[in-house]
């Protein structure tokens, strides 16, 4: 029961600090918060295009957002004020769900309709992004933009995916 506290107090935690990311990075933040390839991968255009959608959409977004952030602090809330019930918690997480699955829709929406659309190359990339050691895409011809920011090569690893201490 104890890990479960720790888990669910975890991903509230993590909640809490996307929401933050998201408000504090603005328009590139919620590219990343939904699809984080997406960021890299769209064009200025594109990103100016579902920049705006995404702004149109602002009316309905503040109200999910609210009902998320509350719903999540009173899942922190419920963690850690010592009498846990697990029927209250898992109210909170539903109403966190239904949320974040309506902003998700409104967000698919918009990129939807971002014009340009996505090419064929940013879509194979962006079906093919794997996050972590394989962060970086096949930039080899096509006709996909050149990442915001390269990031360095990654490390060295062993067998156990850990970095190699040199």
């Amino acid at each position: 029961m104890k890990k479960l506290h720790y888990f669910l107090l975890s991903m509230a935690i993590m909640g809490l600090a996307t929401l933050a990311y998201a408000q504090q990075n603005g328009g590139n933040g919620i590219t990343d918060r939904f699809f984080p390839a997406l960021g890299r991968l769209l064009t200025d255009g594109q990103r100016q295009s579902l920049r705006g959608l995404i702004q149109s959409q602002r009316e309905q977004l503040q109200p999910l957002e609210r009902e998320m952030r509350a719903s999540r602090q009173a899942l922190l809330n419920q963690i850690t004020g010592g009498q846990f019930d697990e029927n209250v918690a898992r109210q909170y997480t539903e109403q966190s769900a239904r949320a974040e699955s309506e902003m998700t829709l409104i967000f698919a929406k918009a990129l939807s309709q971002m014009q340009p659309p996505l090419t064929a190359q940013q879509i194979k990339q962006l079906k093919n992004f794997q996050p972590g050691r394989f962060q970086d895409f096949d930039q080899g011809g096509g006709d996909a933009p050149q990442p915001i920011m390269k990031l360095p090569p990654p490390l060295p690893r062993d067998t156990n995916d850990l970095p190699v201490v040199q």
